[in-house]
């Protein structure tokens, strides 16, 4: 799904990463797909996502790039791929790790640069088919950004097919892209049923994953650097966005014909729940 960095490029990025400008992907592909940016899509107001996380991880020669989000002061939750080597299964080192979150009102202007002490990846991830494909990262001291509200495991199994939802990253607006983005950008989709992502998105694990599209157009999907980002839905009376979903991977270049993969949220929240609780009294050390 990436493009490698090399080694000698990482002081130029850390040196960006302080002065808020972006820097790509680079990810080790499996399955022969991209995995999860937003195309079609435009840059999002201030403050519209404020819980969203850009991940950076140098990885040897490579610099990788995903998203998250932020779900405890101390937690990040993001793809399992981009916390772990997905042909060994070997994590990734927290001291490689690099997270901005936004502080204040969640403007581009206003990041906060945070260290990774450890990283949590879901013990159900099967690397082969990116099944379970979540992770969390354990930050160094809590950051001002707020907590995304997370998907209920007593929410009928997950979305209706039908149901309208957000996808948002820093990744490329469009495959053969080779410059940073320069902003946080989201997009619309729509929630697919079972048999239509089965289908359409092979291998596909209905008890642990969701898909989307946004038929008639076609216009928006994910691209590399938004592995880890979230699939958002409005719910309540006052249209709180709600994380239903981990963006996983995408197919055919980035080809908006094709779905957008998540991991479900409702599978994977007693390890969430577990996970942040355990945080909530031991911020930034790992817990036992």
């Amino acid at each position: 799904m990436t493009r490698p960095m090399s080694l000698a490029c990482l002081a130029a990025v850390l040196a960006l990463l302080l002065s808020g400008a972006r820097a790509q992907a680079a990810h080790p592909g499996h399955r022969a797909v991209a995995h999860a940016a937003i195309i079609g899509g435009a840059p999002t107001a201030s403050g519209a996502f404020p819980s969203l996380a850009e991940v950076f991880d140098a990885r040897g020669r490579e610099v990788g790039q995903c998203s998250g989000t932020v779900v405890a002061p101390t937690l990040i939750l993001t793809a399992g791929h981009c916390a772990e080597n997905v042909k060994t299964g070997v994590h990734d080192k927290p001291s490689g790790f690099a997270v901005l979150t936004f502080a204040g009102a969640g403007t581009e202007s206003e990041r906060q640069v945070s260290r990774v002490t450890a990283v949590l990846v879901y013990e159900g991830f099967t690397r082969k088919n990116d099944d379970g494909d979540a992770a969390l990262l354990v930050l160094s001291a809590p950051v001002s950004a707020p907590a995304v509200k997370l998907a209920g495991s007593s929410d009928g199994g997950g979305p209706a097919a039908g149901t309208t939802g957000t996808i948002a990253g820093w990744g490329k607006t469009h495959f053969r892209q080779s410059q940073p983005t320069d902003r946080l950008r989201s997009a619309g989709t729509v929630v697919q049923a079972d048999s239509w992502c089965q289908h359409n998105a092979p291998p596909f694990f209905a008890q642990s994953e969701l898909c989307a599209i946004d038929p008639p157009s076609y216009a928006t999907g994910g691209c590399n650097g938004d592995s880890g980002g979230p699939l958002l839905l409005a719910a309540g009376a006052t249209a709180e966005a709600v994380e239903v979903g981990i963006a996983v991977h995408v197919y055919g270049r980035c080809s908006t014909r094709h779905p957008t993969v998540f991991t479900s949220v409702a599978a994977i929240l007693p390890w969430l729940d577990s996970w942040i609780a355990a945080y909530a009294t031991r911020p930034g050390t790992p817990a036992p």
